[in-house]
């Protein structure tokens, strides 16, 4: 899987949260945690690498505050970095279903960025970890513990 390490992801978001400050931090801590805890009991997935993906699924909103366009700033990022896994999750997260009419919030992202995140999303299959971090990142976490 092409994603950061462990402490390159934390030392990401820490960056993240310095240009960006926000409660989005500490979700993305606990869907990382939570994440990590899941993945622990599911056949096929690796903890490590859930946990790290939850920690960057948000990471576009270093860019500053946005809705759906944080999602495409991620991955830009990411993808940048050469992370492709972990840019992958960034537009995957928001779109439970792979239809970009299905994305609840507002657009603020170009044309030319919607229509890549269309044809983005109709080239995947979705699999077990876009779907683990979906999950995580829905749900109304306050602390986890194993």
């Amino acid at each position: 899987m092409n994603i950061p390490s462990r402490a390159l992801a934390e030392d990401l978001l820490l960056e993240a949260q310095q240009l960006n400050p926000g409660s989005w931090v500490d979700h993305s801590v606990l869907v990382g945690q939570a994440a990590g805890i899941f993945a622990a009991h599911l056949p096929g997935l690796d903890p490590q690498a859930a946990a790290i993906l939850g920690l960057l699924h948000d990471i576009g909103r270093r860019a500053g505050v946005t809705d759906i366009r944080h999602c495409i700033d991620g991955y830009t990022y990411l993808h940048g970095l050469g992370f492709e896994d972990a840019a992958r999750i960034c537009i995957t997260h928001i779109f439970a279903i792979q239809d970009i009419q299905a994305a609840n919030g507002t657009w603020d992202c170009s044309e030319n960025e919607i229509q890549f995140i269309r044809q983005y999303l109709a080239g995947l299959q979705y699999d077990d970890y876009d779907r683990l971090i979906q999950l995580c990142d829905a749900s109304p976490f306050r602390q986890v513990s194993a």
